[in-house]
């Protein structure tokens, strides 16, 4: 599977029979030398003097050559951090897989993630090794009596460990940790009312967490913190990104484009309206190298049977900003 992160590859310098060649070739040319010069060498110093050569050589073939070299290395620590930063949305979330889409064709690698609800979500399962087609396919089968069961007695209308259980059945990754690239996920601390970003810990727990809205959810218990969507202080966490050591920002705002067009109808579409009103009201600009803001116009942050037109928004509004992302490697 083709992947728009970081990969570290391993390749072969100059092969063995190179080397040999090059070893036979200085070690005639030291006789010659020595022979013209009347002053022939110890056989042991010869031989010492000889080998350092060649591992001179080799260092410095190795060096300019090979792609996973110390120069190449050191070149790749000077090149600025990219970082990916996707928001959160409920259903408007599908538009972040247009936007990978968009960043694997045109080999566009990031070297770090942060997201948070929605966001959150998406990046945890790209990097857990879906890619694509495999999110889109997890969005076509969802089914909602898997996750939403009522909480009786509790904080939201709904459970929040079923959907802790629902990410824990799909993802390989247990620890944010385990993924091959550093992932940030955010979330909202209830007591202190402030975002709080986690880059280590139990992976389906924290992304429940991250995707906790408020009321609509029970605030997910962790490590003595009451936690709910990340959404709530911040929608596009590029402060998280930033805390990664990130140098460059592409980041993907889904829930900054909505409109009025129809009431709400039942209690989880009002709880998103008010959720969303609010979101917009905190809506700051960001300061990033590339904004992504696909139009989600018309479509509800609920409506999770349009994933397929809001995947395709999303890949709209990440070839508008093509030139900008591709000079970010540059």
């Amino acid at each position: 599977m083709k992947s728009n992160v970081r990969s570290a590859g391993h390749r072969r310098g100059l092969c063995s029979g190179t080397v040999l060649l090059v070893a036979v070739f200085l070690l005639h040319l030291a006789a010659a030398s020595a022979v013209a010069a009347g002053r022939p060498k110890p056989e042991g110093e010869v031989a010492r003097g000889e080998a350092e050569k060649l591992e001179e050589l080799d260092r410095r073939e190795r060096d300019d050559q090979a792609p996973d070299s110390t120069a190449e290395r050191r070149r790749s620590d000077d090149r600025p951090k990219v970082a990916l930063v996707l928001g959160g949305g409920g259903a408007w979330g599908a538009a972040h897989i247009g936007v990978l889409e968009v960043l694997e064709e045109n080999d566009i690698a990031v070297d770090m993630i942060a997201g948070t609800s929605a966001g959150a979500v998406a990046a945890a399962f790209y990097l857990d090794g879906y890619d694509t087609e495999g999110l889109s396919r997890q969005l076509s089968e969802l089914s909602f009596l898997e996750v939403l069961r009522p909480s009786f007695g509790g904080l939201g209308f709904f459970r929040i460990d079923p959907v802790e259980e629902y990410f824990t059945e799909r993802l390989d990754a247990t620890q944010i940790e385990d993924l091959p690239v550093p992932l940030a996920i955010t979330a909202t601390d209830v007591d202190s009312g402030e975002a709080v970003t986690f880059t280590e810990g139990p992976l389906a727990k924290l992304l429940a967490a991250s995707a906790a809205v408020p009321v609509v959810f029970d605030p997910m218990e962790y490590d003595g913190a009451m936690l709910a969507d990340g959404g709530v202080v911040d929608n596009v966490p590029v402060f998280a990104a930033k805390e990664l050591g990130a140098d460059k920002v592409i980041a993907v705002n889904v829930g900054g484009s909505f409109s009025f067009e129809e009431r709400p109808e039942n209690r989880i579409q009002y709880a998103n309206r008010i959720y969303n009103i609010m979101r917009k009201a905190l809506y700051a600009d960001y300061e990033v190298d590339v904004y992504i803001n696909p139009d989600l116009t018309g479509i509800s942050g609920t409506d999770f049977d349009e994933h397929a037109e809001i995947t395709a928004r999303g890949r709209e509004a990440a070839e508008a900003a093509l030139s900008k992302l591709k000079e970010l490697r540059e």
